[in-house]
């Protein structure tokens, strides 16, 4: 009897995941047809069946972020962090949300925290010269194109390398 009662339970959260991975496809697809609003729809059906699916908080909050809605994809990164704390991506993710509302001390710091995690992490670095970049601390920008080159990411190097030249034109 206790067998019968497990594999139930097994068969119904094996569909519940199947269920949740289904509507998170659709979101995935309906972000590509730039269907923003439905995806996030889909995303929080997915995450309502799921709520320990941290690619679906990823994909929300990036359809949040374009959407402009920043409040609402700072929530929903702070709760993936809490279930994947070591991922630097979501704190890179954060970061940007940050960046994109001019919060640029929260931005450095969650980029830091995610250089924490993995001190190679070339989009961090990125990430921080250009928010540097908006400080109009050029130095600072140089030094994590300094890091891009150490750490042989000659494409992100090179596009941060074209701001930093841009801004000192621009400057003059």
């Amino acid at each position: 009897m206790r067998g019968n009662i497990f594999s139930r339970l097994k068969r119904q959260n094996s569909q519940s995941l199947m269920e949740a991975q289904m509507h998170f496809d659709k979101g995935v697809r309906l972000t590509a047809e730039g269907q923003l609003s439905k995806a996030v729809k889909a995303y929080l059906w997915a995450l309502e069946i799921d709520p320990r699916f941290v690619t679906a908080y990823k994909h929300l909050g990036a359809a949040y972020d374009e959407l402009g809605q920043f409040v609402d994809a700072l929530k929903v990164y702070a709760k993936a962090i809490v279930l994947t704390p070591q991922d630097p991506d979501l704190r890179i993710d954060l970061g940007l949300v940050y960046f994109n509302i001019g919060s640029y001390n929260e931005a450095i710091k969650a980029f830091n925290q995610a250089l924490d995690i993995d001190a190679h992490n070339a989009r961090a670095h990125y990430c921080l010269g250009l928010v540097y970049l908006d400080l109009g601390d050029i130095q600072m920008a140089f030094e994590e194109h300094s890091q891009l080159i150490d750490l042989n990411e000659k494409h992100l190097s090179f596009q941060l390398l074209d701001k930093i030249q841009l801004q000192i034109r621009q400057a003059s």
